[in-house]
């Protein structure tokens, strides 16, 4: 399995977003979420203005080595679980691929695996 990811916590409207793709698209103050129009990709890209699309990243999320981003959201969560057909009371994760010619992260929606608690 990759050790880039992310999981979406559908009880709890949570994405966590791991730390080491945040230093793979390197270690950004702000990131966006862009997703395709089939809603089958995700991706998390550096994002440099403070607006409705982003999100911060505390810089404590890059100084303690088993911390990531935890960013609540309802809607996309929701987007995901209808456009996937995912049982709403289920968490997922998602393997994801670095693009490091472009410092953005990609994630196949569609591999998403179920995380056993």
């Amino acid at each position: 399995m990759s050790d880039r990811y992310i999981s979406v916590y559908l009880r709890a409207n949570r994405i966590h977003v791991c730390m080491n793709v945040l230093r793979d698209i390197g270690s950004p103050g702000r990131i966006c979420f862009m997703v395709d129009e089939k809603c089958d990709s995700l991706l998390v890209a550096p994002y440099h203005k403070r607006d409705l699309k982003s999100h911060r990243v505390p810089e404590k999320v890059y100084k303690n080595c088993d911390t990531c981003l935890e960013i609540s959201s309802q809607k996309l969560c929701r987007i995901f679980a209808e456009n996937q057909r995912w049982e709403i009371d289920k968490s997922y994760r998602i393997p994801g691929v670095i693009d490091k010619k472009n410092k953005v992260a990609v994630f196949r929606l569609t591999q998403a695996n179920v995380i056993e608690h």
